[in-house]
């Protein structure tokens, strides 16, 4: 399979794309949930990224959609079913398999069978944890979709997920309000299920590389 860099694909958790640079960060704003969070998972993050790659030809974001419709979709599947807290009122995930879907119809792929690789747990400090990788995906969306463009690719055809997410910055400030307003909570539990969430990306995507050979 072609190797080429990695752009920080998930984007997943570099709020440096939308939000003030890291130098301007005060000491109080680095103690919040989200950067103690970012922190905490850097390395599984990092080990993401190396595992998703880059696309930049038809064939490598064809690799793309198969690894994160292998992350998504199981993961979607099980957070339908979770008893959502009284204290997230209205708010719900952005929900991107069924787009994903229609995105690898457009490209002729074939989706193969996604088991469940992360245990979605029902308590809020394991849903916090679980949503800030799938809400991260957000802040990188906006680069990819510009990239998937250049390939000839658009919010109706291939494209369609990331279009989506690339205008749901709402969603994810919405969760960081969440996030930092949820008492109590055990933060360890939080940051146990956001690294096994990691995990379970880097598990698809790697299984993707699997069956391309």
């Amino acid at each position: 399979m072609e190797q080429v860099v990695a752009p920080d694909v998930m984007a997943l958790i570099d709020e440096k794309s939308i939000d003030k640079p890291v130098s301007r960060i005060s000491p109080m704003q680095q103690s919040t949930r989200r950067f103690l969070l970012r922190e905490q998972t850097s390395q599984s993050h990092a080990m993401v990224d190396d595992a998703v790659g880059a696309f930049n030809t038809l064939e490598s974001y064809k690799l793309y959609l198969q690894g994160l419709h292998a992350f998504r979709a199981p993961l979607e599947r099980d957070l339908s079913a979770v008893a959502w807290p009284d204290s997230f009122a209205a708010w719900r995930p952005q929900q991107i398999s069924a787009l994903l879907l229609a995105d690898m119809t457009d490209l002729g792929i074939e989706p193969g069978h996604a088991p469940s690789l992360h245990q979605v747990h029902g308590d809020i400090a394991s849903l916090l944890g679980t949503l800030y990788v799938i809400e991260g995906a957000t802040l990188g969306s906006r680069v990819l979709y510009k990239r998937a463009q250049t390939l000839g690719l658009s919010e109706h055809y291939g494209a369609r997920h990331l279009a989506s997410q690339s205008a749901g910055i709402d969603s994810w400030r919405s969760f960081l309000t969440l996030l930092e307003d949820a008492h109590p909570v055990e933060f360890d539990r939080v940051v146990a299920a956001s690294l096994s969430t990691f995990d379970a990306a880097g598990q698809a995507f790697k299984g993707r590389d699997h069956a391309a050979h």
